[in-house]
């Protein structure tokens, strides 16, 4: 649990690539949460059913799984002394590929009619992020330079 709200079953975690005491988790009913392991008590919520009643959720069913996205950088990331989270990109259960930040709207990158069960972002070129369906096949999604914020 996390601020009062349940973070329910987790079914994806992952580490920041160069804060290793940073990581986030997705999980059931569109959670995802993001914590720095120095302060374990407090949450960052980034995404979930109930974290604010006048928010829609991003998506209501599962997160299969949670990578930080090195690609979608904010201007508020640009600096190394920032405190903010990296973006996350996300897939769900009921077909969303999208990114969430901390305190932004979140960005739908892909809405299937089937479950994205698990993606992978090219590290070598990570506007490339290859996703995988519920219905044995393969997404790829190429981003274009246009969707980075400016600098």
């Amino acid at each position: 649990r996390g601020r009062g709200v349940a973070t329910g079953m987790v079914h994806s975690i992952d580490i920041h690539p160069s804060r290793k005491h940073v990581c986030v988790v997705g999980g059931s009913s569109g959670t995802i949460f993001a914590w720095d392991l120095r302060w374990a008590q407090q949450p960052i919520p980034l995404s979930g059913v109930g974290l604010d009643e006048t928010a829609q959720p991003l998506c209501e069913s599962e997160v299969w799984e949670v990578l930080f996205d090195n690609y979608t950088q904010s201007s508020d990331i640009i600096s190394s002394v920032s405190t903010r989270i990296l973006p996350v990109m996300l897939c769900s259960e009921d077909g969303i590929l999208a990114i969430v930040e901390q305190d932004e709207r979140p960005l739908e990158l892909l809405a299937e009619p089937c479950a994205i069960n698990s993606f992978d972002i090219d590290p070598q070129n990570p506007s490339d992020v290859v996703c995988a369906l519920e219905w044995e096949s393969i997404g790829v999604l190429t981003r274009g330079r246009d969707a980075m914020s400016e600098e």
